[in-house]
């Protein structure tokens, strides 16, 4: 019998882990994704998270999982994907809000460095909305009435970015509402045409359903729409500023490259199916596809605004 030389079979340890993990990451994904949504259902960020995972579920070939977890102005969810398992397999879609805002403004268990950027979906310009039977008819009504603290502005949650930016445009405006505060927009524009709050501030996915239905009214957005091309713009009342939302899926620091390849390609695929490009019409949001490299100088610079904004506000 020959005798099997078995040197040529030891494999070094750091070499066999490094090729179990290439092995792996090759692999991926070979189970369910899940996506954190830190805020109610049926709001901006759940809409524009459920679309876009249908959609690369075809090409990643593996349930892409939608899961809410609301509370905390998104710092319950956001917090529970940066302690996550860096693999790949949970995710967050992630927003002005929580990623930008919540860090300056709150003590959040987080940071933006918590997170790598994968791709950017969707921006959405934020509104100021009434009820149909409102009489508040036109921004310079609201304004008038608003300064003795008189209405109230419904928004999803005291350090989101509806709040933040709501505020800035109070100042600017030089009006103050009293602020109710909800888990997500659309919780907020339920409020809203249910009587039990005067306005609320929200992105068209949240907004869109009930001005098409009748139930509620555009005082003012942040840029001009198709959809609504008589709604005045806040640079019409010298309200100048980015007054917009954006829906985007981060990991938590220290993905492989392999999975952010993997997402970022399958993503720019989806972006390019008529259908997706529908849906996301249909409930308001822009396409507004960009990787995470191209995205990320963006973020940094309204990051140090924010925190900018925050330290102006405790002064």
């Amino acid at each position: 019998m020959k005798k099997f030389n078995k040197a040529l079979t030891v494999i070094p340890t750091s070499l066999a882990i490094s090729l179990a993990s290439s092995a792996a990451m090759a692999a991926y994904p070979n189970k369910p994704i899940n996506v954190i949504v830190p805020w109610g259902a049926g709001g901006d960020s759940d809409l524009t998270t459920r679309i876009w995972a249908k959609a690369v579920e075809k090409d990643l070939g593996v349930p892409v999982v939608v899961i809410n977890k609301s509370g905390g102005g998104g710092i319950i969810g956001t917090s529970y994907v940066a302690r996550a398992k860096k693999d790949g397999y949970t995710l967050i879609n992630a927003g002005l809000s929580n990623m930008l805002v919540t860090p300056n403004f709150s003590k959040a268990p987080y940071s933006f460095d918590s997170f790598t950027p994968i791709v950017k979906m969707t921006s959405v310009p934020l509104g100021i909305i009434v009820s149909e039977d409102s009489p508040y008819n036109t921004f310079e009504k609201f304004v008038a009435n608003a300064k003795d603290n008189k209405i109230t502005l419904g928004s999803w949650g005291a350090s989101s970015s509806g709040t933040i930016l709501a505020e800035i445009i109070a100042k600017e405006s030089g009006y103050k509402p009293r602020y109710v505060n909800a888990k997500s927009s659309a919780e907020s524009m339920v409020s809203l045409v249910g009587g039990h709050i005067d306005s609320a501030v929200a992105f068209p996915p949240a907004f869109g359903p009930h001005v098409e239905a009748g139930r509620a009214r555009i005082l003012v957005m942040n840029k001009k729409m198709a959809e609504y091309p008589n709604v005045p713009t806040f640079e019409d009342y010298g309200i100048k500023g980015s007054f917009e939302g954006w829906s985007g899926i981060f990991a938590p620091k220290g993905v492989p490259q392999e999975v952010i390849d993997k997402l970022t390609a399958a993503t720019a695929k989806a972006m390019k199916d008529p259908e997706v490009i529908a849906q996301y019409k249909n409930i308001g949001a822009t396409m507004d596809f960009r990787n995470g490299p191209e995205w990320i100088t963006d973020m940094k610079t309204t990051y140090d605004i924010m925190k900018t904004a925050a330290a102006d506000s405790k002064k």
